[in-house]
């Protein structure tokens, strides 16, 4: 969801920086109907563009609100945030698409404007935070996070005869009637009068905020139907938004295979073009706009008095936090049914191939504390079942795993291996967190006591207390000594572990779009970089080196969990902890930073830093026609790559 463009034809599908910093009062308006818009669409199940932006601009602009929005953003930005200062003048990195982003500036440009729609300033400060390229790094107003704004064409970009196109993946004919099965394989060559294929890069590289790497975000932007493990991420894809998409519509110039021929042959009928609408996916649980804001902005700190500053932590409240904290951020009223993605916490999945080959496909190392043994056991009868059927090379498919609990991680590591040696973190220094640390360490309670550091006493906070300093961008930056998670707990009372006496690192391959963020990424470089595993990308833009994981920074918090903590630490009320927003929204950041495998003097510069880093995958595979739609076949097509020793380790 970059801003950043240089080229005025793009902003059809997302706002450009100059649209939000010079124009930024422009870009949206208030409903003028003395008519209820929400109320127009309540029921339905979809709505039209027109008709979906009236709702979602018909709340006026806060003033209150927005103050005690962008402070607390601020808070925790200058605070918490541990790339804050770096993000402002990043390295020169080759391989690396970053952009310079001082957040204290972008607030205090947003903070100045005179804005038209809640919906406008509310979009405003996730974008801006959006520019930092780190995924870890967002602001989620639920408000406007609940209708689903679907492009009825959905596209992906393969390789067809040696060239790089984009293609028509699949129609949504149940939203738009006019949308025909027969587009489905046809090649798109142009997208609102531009070269489709180059429309797409300049938005992968300007509008996509999950990566560093231009590869990753123009995977993420694309759309297969088979290769969905819930990466519902703020959704900006060219086809999929949460967010108000900027136009009413776009044209597609296709051209499509003639009858009895495939699209392979390139025997095509004329050209033509279609316009293609945006169409909404109306949320359910509301009647009008009052009803609208009850159920998905209302917040219980949205008081006159701003609960929170009064020490008000009611137990409605506290439930709020509780069910945001869970990921219920789309399902906050009774019949609001507006998830899209599985709940079925399937986290690992064993997939026996010809030739003896296995595939460990590893869909996410978010972990309920419920599910724990459970994972445990299924993994390890997993390798097993693969080691008793004489499986001899295995594929660990990372691709669109989102992340989750870094101990689940080191487990799956130490399934393979005996050892990994730590990587080196630390936290950024502020004299509020040092609070929290110390207030954690008295009551042995909250994350916070789960660190340690080399040389400090256990149960003690002294690895915090005890800065150093290092050069961020242009700054001057405290941070803690070099510390390391603690699994102890989670590893307590599970049962045991499996013990690799099959699988050497040549006989494994790590495989991703890159698309695996957070723990799966330092997973990923742990197995890479330590243990010399081998890694290949599929899809991306051919002939550009290609990273095989995403933000990989550390570890991540979000508000909803750190004010939980506080209110346990009875800490709420601290003057410089950040306030629970006036409505219903959250926020994530880095907090702790995670370097390369290095020791001594190297630990603190910031071109160690793996959120900072290029890996790129040893290998390559690109989507065609055979496997854009069948991951069987992508998996067949990754392990003849193997077989044939294709994909050895680039040192």
């Amino acid at each position: 969801m970059k801003l950043f463009s240089s080229n005025p034809q793009y902003v059809g599908y997302r706002l450009t920086a100059s649209a939000l910093f010079v124009l930024l009062s422009s870009t949206a308006f208030a409903a003028t109907s003395s008519s209820d818009p929400c109320a127009a669409i309540a029921g339905q199940t979809t709505a039209s563009f027109t008709e979906a932006k009236a709702c979602l601009e018909h709340f006026p602009f806060n003033k209150d609100f927005a103050a005690q929005t962008i402070d607390t953003v601020r808070k925790v930005t200058n605070q918490l945030y541990v790339f804050n200062e770096i993000a402002a003048a990043p390295p020169i990195v080759e391989g690396l698409e970053v952009v310079p982003v001082n957040i204290s500036y972008g607030l205090n440009v947003i903070e100045a404007q005179k804005w038209e729609s809640d919906r406008a300033f509310q979009d405003a400060v996730a974008l801006l935070l959006d520019k930092v390229q780190d995924a870890h790094l967002v602001y989620s107003p639920f408000c406007y996070r609940q209708f689903i704004f679907w492009q009825p064409i959905q596209l992906n970009s393969l390789i067809r005869n040696q060239r790089l196109v984009v293609n028509v993946a699949y129609v949504k004919d149940d939203i738009w009637p006019e949308a025909k099965k027969e587009w489905v394989g046809c090649e798109v060559t142009h997208i609102d009068d531009r070269e489709a294929l180059d429309m797409v890069v300049d938005y992968a590289v300007n509008n996509n905020g999950e990566s560093k790497d231009v590869n990753t975000c123009y995977n993420n932007i694309m759309n297969t139907m088979n290769y969905f493990h819930g990466w519902d991420d703020g959704a900006d894809d060219l086809g999929y938004h949460r967010f108000l998409p900027a136009q009413e519509m776009h044209s597609y110039t296709m051209r499509c295979p003639k009858s009895g021929s495939n699209p392979v042959d390139e025997d095509y009928d004329v050209p033509f073009t279609v316009k293609v609408p945006w169409v909404a996916q109306v949320p359910q649980g509301f009647t009008d706009a009052e009803t609208y804001w009850e159920s998905f902005c209302q917040s219980p700190y949205s008081s006159t008095s701003l609960a929170r500053r009064d020490g008000k932590w009611t137990a409605e409240s506290a439930e709020e936090l509780k069910r945001i904290h869970e990921a219920q951020a789309f399902d906050l009223s009774p019949a609001a049914m507006n998830s899209i993605g599985g709940g079925d916490r399937r986290y690992v999945e064993f997939i026996e191939l010809d030739d003896g080959v296995g595939v460990v496909d590893i869909q996410s190392f978010s972990v309920a504390s419920q599910d724990r043994i459970a994972f445990v056991e299924n993994f390890t009868a997993g390798l097993e079942d693969f080691a008793s059927k004489g499986i001899k090379k295995i594929i660990l498919d990372l691709s669109q795993n989102g992340g989750g609990d870094a101990c689940a991680g080191e487990f799956i590591i130490n399934s393979f291996f005996e050892s990994t040696p730590d990587y080196p973190s630390d936290v950024k220094y502020s004299p509020f967190l040092e609070r929290v640390i110390n207030k954690a360490y008295a009551e042995q309670s909250t994350k916070w006591y789960d660190y340690h550091a080399e040389g400090f006493p256990t149960g003690s906070p002294d690895w915090y207390r005890n800065t150093v300093t290092y050069k961020r961008g242009k700054s001057e930056v405290k941070f803690s000594q070099p510390i390391t998670l603690s699994c102890d707990g989670w590893n307590a009372g599970l049962p045991k572990r499996f013990i690799n006496k099959t699988w050497k690192s040549s006989d494994m391959l790590i495989l991703s779009d890159g698309r695996c963020g957070s723990t799966c990424a330092i997973v990923a470089s742990r197995l890479r970089l330590s243990h010399k595993v081998p890694a290949m990308g599929f899809g991306g833009i051919r002939g550009n080196s290609m990273q095989f994981a995403s933000f990989p920074g550390g570890e991540s918090e979000r508000l909803s969990g750190f004010l939980m903590d506080l209110q346990s630490l009875d800490l709420a009320d601290d003057p410089d902890a950040p306030s629970p927003f006036p409505e219903r929204a959250d926020m994530g950041w880095t907090f702790r930073e995670v370097y390369r495998p290095v020791t001594g003097k190297e630990i603190g510069l910031e071109t160690n830093l793996l959120e900072y880093s290029v890996i790129n995958a040893d290998c390559r595979l690109y989507f065609n026609d055979q496997n854009a739609d069948d991951v069987h076949e992508l998996w067949r097509q990754a392990a003849e790559v193997m077989l044939k020793g294709e994909c050895p380790l680039q040192e």
